[in-house]
């Protein structure tokens, strides 16, 4: 009865903070040989699942507008003048489809398992109990131990229908499998940041540490380890705005 008691809103998401590492082309930069711009050719991202680097590690982490509009016209232009230059694909590896195809013959092949849906569920009531906008380390550190156990639920995660057409069981387990991934990405790198920043609100450490903490967060699946970038500081064509805490 909405006269006497209140009803209840589950909050959800609607942008992204963080994302794939790009230039300002929108090209794909991973780490190597100490190096943390090296470009995969051929692959962009654009938008909120991308990462320029203009906003820094704040709640801005990638902003749909500035991210899609501006660095999306870049990658747009980009890819005309240099890749459309050549008409040839370049050769794939023999076993290029290899990975995918497996993850297709493990969830065809798994004759019992979980329901996807409910390792879904699992992963979202893990996140928001323990990775919401306000923080404690405790809170944290048993999340990444939660959604680590979650993760091993999603390996037995099978298919009553296995059907070739319009299976929308099989994506929902191709997806739980994608969202285990940003879930544990989220979780570890949360736990291992003591200060507050943006929506990283932390309890235990409620200052903005910039001396120490002015860095993306790399979380890398293999392993289940992180490392680090710094923040982009040096604009192409105008001066840099030095960073300051926000304030209200």
């Amino acid at each position: 009865d909405i006269t006497k008691e209140p009803i209840p809103v589950v909050p959800t998401i609607h942008y992204q903070m963080g994302g794939i590492p790009t230039n300002v082309y929108g090209q794909v930069v991973v780490p190597k040989n100490g190096k943390h711009n090296d470009i995969v050719n051929g692959l962009y991202a654009v938008g909120e699942c991308s990462c320029v680097s203009v906003h820094g590690a704040n709640r801005l982490g990638t902003n749909s507008l500035l991210d899609l509009v501006v660095f999306g016209r870049a990658a747009g232009n980009h890819i005309v003048e240099t890749n459309l230059k050549t008409k040839n694909h370049k050769p794939l590896p023999k076993d290029a489809a290899d990975y995918t195809l497996s993850r297709l013959a493990r969830l065809d092949s798994a004759k019992s398992g979980e329901y996807s849906q409910d390792v879904a569920n699992e992963i979202r009531s893990t996140m928001q109990k323990h990775a919401g906008v306000f923080r404690t380390q405790k809170s944290m550190d048993e999340g990444v131990q939660r959604i680590a156990a979650v993760r091993e639920r999603v390996k037995s995660i099978g298919l009553k229908d296995n059907s070739k057409v319009f299976n929308t069981a099989r994506i929902e387990a191709l997806e739980v499998d994608n969202l285990i991934e940003a879930a544990q990405a989220t979780m570890v790198a949360a736990a291992a940041r003591p200060e507050s920043r943006g929506a990283h609100a932390h309890d235990d450490f409620p200052n903005r540490d910039d001396a120490n903490w002015m860095k993306h967060s790399l979380w890398y699946s293999e392993g289940n380890r992180l490392d680090y970038k710094p923040v982009n500081l040096t604009p192409l064509t105008v001066e840099s705005v030095p960073p300051k805490v926000r304030t209200f």
